[in-house]
Parts: structure tokens; C-alpha cells; sequence
């Protein structure tokens, strides 16, 4: 009998992959053995094949991860990263499971065993289709994979879009207490919950704003104004003094520069004195931005207290 129809049937109704144990419901053992070592069916991941004249695309690889791995497992790692669309798909692909599951991973998927991890819960979610772990615990997997220079570009990213937060960034943290890069990981959250949204944020923040010559100020301050509410990068309430990162991405133009001269006269009408640095100026004369804001600092307290 010629059970190549079969096989192609079998194949077409699953989308082009197929188990092995869903190949056996259809064809004998040695059958399937035989088109295998022919290289008819070709192996993608441990038991699952798909025909050797089949393309496997990203989605492909990531339905057989699924399928080689089951519902015990989920996406993850920067997997799940590409699923979320914050980065794009690398090999190998990333599943975890409970440490209590034996999967094999191979070259092109590796298997994590986490303590109490269950894909049912809190910790994953469906997207595009895949179970995948939730994008805070994602971020913390991905962290020693990631290259050093874009690790917490990318947090800040996530954290501006309102993907994720400081918070939810802490939480899968502590579940990942050993993850490599802790200590850089635990300070990009810091800087987050802090205000920091963007690297010249940081930059200010660690080399001017916790400077121990300065007061404590607060990052990212909401204030309503009777034009609307505006955030301030950086500010002392006490002193009625705001500080403003201008980045070229968003300060260079002549609209980005009509709003902020908009923003620094509805802060002036209410009784605030507004300063802009430039990413320049914190990066190459930090002490001089420092020296700048203390000036202008206790000249407002002078200047309110009489």
C-alpha cells in the first residue's frame, strides 16, 4: 500500500506538523519509521516531523515547540519576547516547564525546568495564538540573554509603552532571585519606579539627581495644571522647581519646541521655575548641571519662604 496520501492527509489537517503518536493513529510503526529514515518526514523538534518538501516559517517553529513540548509548557525567554512584538524571533526558541516535567529540548529549542511554574496561572498568558509567559516575567528570563546594551533600553521601552511596570518587573523578579545580571536588573527597576523613562533619564539621575549635593527630587512628578496635567521629568515640590531632559528625539523639531515653550509658560503661571538640560549637558558636565539646579534650588527656597 502507498501511504504517502496518508501521511499528506494527516499532515494537511494539522497544519503541516504532525506528532508522532498523531502519525501512528494513521499509520503503521514501521511505515513511519521508514519515511522517516527516507527523510520523507523530517524531524523539527523531538516527535514532530513535517514533509521534506514543507517551509518552516517562525510560526511553524513556534507550533512545534507547542507541540513537542504540550500543554504543561509555555513560550518564554525571548520566545516570548517575539511573541509580545518587542523583539524579533531568534533561535534557539525558549519553553519553560515545571521543574517536575521532563522535556527533551535539541539545537534549536532549549527547555527551562522552573520551581512551581504552571502555565495555567498568573505567570503566562494566550497571545497570537501561544501560551507564553506574562511580558514582566519575560523581561526577567530574557535579561542574561539579552546583549548588555540593550537590556535596559528595552525595560524603559516596555515601562513607556504601558506594556509593563516597575512593579510587575519587582514581582517576577523576586521569582527569579538568581537571575544572572540581578544587581543591573534590580537597579533598572529602581530607576524605573523612580520616573526614569528613557536612557538620558537615567543618565541625569545617576550622574546629577542622587548626587549627594542635591536634595532628594522626584521622578516623573504628575502635576495639574489649569491647561491640563503634565508630567516633569524631575522636580523639588518644595522649591516649585522642575527640571526638563530634552533628548533629540522628541525636543528637536519646531512643533516638539512650541509645546515646550507651552509647557514652561503654563508651569511659570503657576509659580514654577523650569530648567532644560540637554543629553550633552548631563553626560559631559554633570557637575555643572548639578551646580546649576542647587543654585536655582535654594534661590526658590529663599524666594518662598520670604
Amino acid at each position: 500500500m502507498d501511504w504517502r496520501p496518508v501521511i499528506a492527509r494527516t499532515m494537511a489537517e494539522r497544519g503541516g506538523l504532525a506528532t508522532r503518536r498523531q502519525l501512528l493513529e494513521h499509520i503503521p510503526r514501521r511505515v513511519l519509521d521508514g519515511h522517516v529514515g527516507r527523510r520523507n518526514l523530517v524531524r523539527v523538534f523531538p516527535h514532530v516531523y513535517r514533509l521534506r518538501d514543507s517551509h518552516v516559517d517562525d510560526a511553524t517553529a513556534l507550533r512545534a515547540a507547542v507541540l513537542h513540548a504540550g500543554p504543561v509548557a509555555a513560550l518564554s525567554h525571548t520566545t516570548a519576547l517575539a511573541v509580545w512584538g518587542v523583539r524579533p524571533l531568534e533561535r534557539p526558541l525558549h519553553m519553560t516547564v515545571d521543574q517536575s516535567i521532563k522535556r527533551a529540548g535539541s539545537p534549536g529549542l532549549v527547555v527551562h525546568r522552573r520551581l512551581r511554574f504552571d502555565p495555567e496561572s498568573r505567570q503566562c498568558v494566550e497571545r497570537s495564538g501561544f501560551r507564553v509567559t506574562a511580558l514582566a516575567r519575560s523581561v526577567i528570563d530574557s535579561w542574561p540573554l539579552l546583549p548588555t546594551a540593550e537590556r535596559r533600553p528595552l525595560a524603559l521601552d516596555l515601562v513607556r509603552r504601558r506594556l509593563t511596570t516597575a512593579e510587575l518587573l519587582g514581582e517576577a523578579l523576586l521569582e527569579r532571585p538568581n537571575v544572572a545580571g540581578h544587581r543591573s536588573l534590580r537597579q533598572t527597576i529602581e530607576l524605573i519606579a523612580d520616573g526614569c523613562q528613557s536612557e538620558l533619564e537615567v543618565h541625569g539621575v545617576l550622574n546629577v539627581f542622587r548626587h549627594r549635593s542635591l536634595p532628594p527630587s522626584v521622578g516623573q512628578y504628575r502635576l495639574r495644571l489649569p491647561t491640563g496635567s503634565v508630567r516633569i521629568d524631575r522636580c523639588w515640590p518644595e522649591a516649585m522647581l522642575a527640571v526638563e531632559l530634552d533628548g533629540a528625539q522628541h525636543h528637536t523639531s519646531p512643533e516638539d519646541r512650541r509645546n515646550d515653550l507651552g509647557r514652561d509658560r503654563a508651569l511659570a503661571a503657576a509659580g514654577w521655575v523650569v530648567l532644560r538640560f540637554t543629553y550633552a549637558d548631563v553626560l559631559r558636565d554633570p557637575a555643572g548641571v548639578r551646580a546649576r539646579v542647587l543654585e536655582v534650588y535654594r534661590t526658590r527656597l529663599a524666594q518662598l519662604a520670604g
